[in-house]
């Protein structure tokens, strides 16, 4: 058995339930756990009282092997969650989101019908292989979900 292997990402939502159905409709994705519960002041260090209630949903992916997608609400947040839907630009320390999938042009469709923030539809392109003398070719279409989650959705072509 591997040791350090990535068990979850989790990204700080205004609405954990919310989020869980764009990954559902948009991804197929489930919901693998689903709780409110209180969150200890130093994971994540946000700034919420020790026990702050927080909503935790927990998404199961395609591939379990590569752990899960986290989505956690706090009850009373101790930041501002407002509108996230127009953000066209990402910022240093953030996350990336990459799902590898053979769907590019259907799932960027119903992101689309999801109310994502398409940033660049969907374009083939390349990028060096591991070797540096191949390339890559691949499809790819960047989003940021209604949550302000930054997305790369691409296949290799």
């Amino acid at each position: 058995m591997s040791q350090n292997v990535l068990k979850r990402t989790t990204f700080l939502v205004p609405d954990a339930k919310q989020s869980a159905r764009f990954f559902e409709s948009v991804f197929g994705w489930t919901v693998w756990y689903d709780n409110t519960l209180a969150v200890d002041e130093r994971f994540p260090p946000s700034g919420a009282p020790d026990q702050a209630q927080a909503h935790l949903v927990i998404m199961d992916t395609a591939d379990n092997t590569l752990g899960k997608l986290g989505l956690l609400q706090y009850v009373d947040p101790p930041f501002d969650t407002g509108q996230l839907l127009k953000r066209t630009k990402v910022r240093c320390g953030e996350s990336i989101l990459v799902v590898n999938t053979p769907e590019v042009d259907e799932i960027y469709q119903r992101a689309l019908s999801a109310g994502a923030n398409v940033i660049t539809e969907p374009v083939n392109w390349t990028v060096p292989a591991p070797n540096g003398t191949d390339t890559i070719t691949l499809r790819t279409v960047s989003l940021f979900t209604p949550d302000g989650i930054y997305m790369e959705i691409s296949s290799h072509i």
